[in-house]
């Protein structure tokens, strides 16, 4: 056994010897071997690091936003959260008599919620490299989401420009063709609490942020991706039905059976194209120009009433 000692270890040396004359002659070869270990480097790290719970990041950012992000140890991400809501909550005892001013900004914190709820969930995936997602999920953070609806590229796609005048046609249709016939406007508020049409742009981010971005994405885990999308568009339009709470009877009932349904097939087309694209891109854009285009034509008409001017007599009551 002794004499083939040395015979070992001399065919060991020539082999090494071997692999890395081989390696110089092939400096790609090289470069894709560092980036392995590079690569291997890092989930070996990751083996060591804790894992975190992606219902503990989501749980605390659902008490209050950012507060899944100090769980994950983003403090910049988590004071932004905390301080954009605190900001808010802060206007609404700037002036509690304005009802208008006190919607507003309880709008906007419950947006700011949505979107918290999702960036945590996000992030939380995002820490933890070693878990094995099925199904890609969109990554867009705040910024990107609030220049998506002004953005040529996004705009341009037949998805979006086709599909928000299809949905503002088939709403407008709706109502003129299947609406009560005897229903008609009541100003029911003053022009201090009518919504504001700018509101439409949080409401698209904070909506799509929540439903598509995070229970779509969480259920298509749970299920298939179309399974994702049949949870998060029947939440979506449950999160409507309060909706009809200032409504006649009649309108009401109209609400339920025309309406409901309405809003519940466009979150599945919401949800196909945040899926076909991987990216919330697409439906906040079209989300929030549809919102806006609703809340433009109430607030005007509220305006008009208000001010005793002649105005078109046309609402949506969503």
């Amino acid at each position: 056994m002794k004499p083939l000692l040395p015979l070992i270890c001399l065919s060991l040396f020539a082999t090494a010897t071997y692999a890395n004359a081989e390696l110089l002659m092939e400096p790609e070869l090289f470069q894709q071997s560092q980036y392995q270990s590079g690569i291997d480097l890092e989930l070996s790290r990751a083996a060591f690091t804790p894992r975190k719970s992606p219902a503990i990041a989501v749980g605390l950012s659902t008490l209050l936003p950012g507060l899944g992000h100090v769980y994950l140890g983003d403090f910049k991400t988590a004071s932004g959260l905390i301080g954009t809501t605190s900001l808010y909550a802060g206007l609404c005892f700037l002036r509690p008599h304005s009802e208008a001013l006190v919607l507003t900004n309880v709008n906007l914190i419950s947006n700011t919620w949505f979107y918290g709820i999702y960036a945590a969930y996000r992030d939380v995936r995002a820490y933890n490299v070693c878990d094995v997602y099925s199904c890609a999920m969109p990554r867009e953070t705040l910024g990107e989401l609030a220049l998506a609806p002004f953005q040529w590229s996004v705009m341009k796609k037949r998805e979006v420009w086709l599909a928000l005048l299809v949905d503002l046609s088939l709403a407008i249709g709706l109502q003129y063709f299947l609406g009560p016939k005897d229903s008609e406007f009541q100003v029911q508020h003053s022009r201090d609490k009518s919504s504001f049409p700018l509101v439409a742009f949080p409401v698209g981010i904070g909506e799509e942020s929540f439903f598509r971005g995070f229970l779509q994405s969480y259920f298509s885990e749970r299920f298939t991706p179309w399974g994702g999308i049949a949870v998060s568009s029947a939440a979506f339009g449950a999160a409507h039905i309060p909706n009809a709470s200032g409504l006649k009877r009649s309108e009401r009932r109209h609400y339920y059976s025309v309406i409901l349904p309405f809003i519940t097939l466009s979150g599945v087309y919401y949800g196909w194209v945040t899926y076909k694209n991987c990216s919330l891109k697409e439906s906040v854009a079209l989300h929030c120009w549809y919102d806006f285009a609703i809340f433009l034509a109430s607030y005007s008409l509220t305006k008009s009433v208000t001010i005793g001017e002649p105005c078109f007599a046309f609402s949506i009551p969503f």
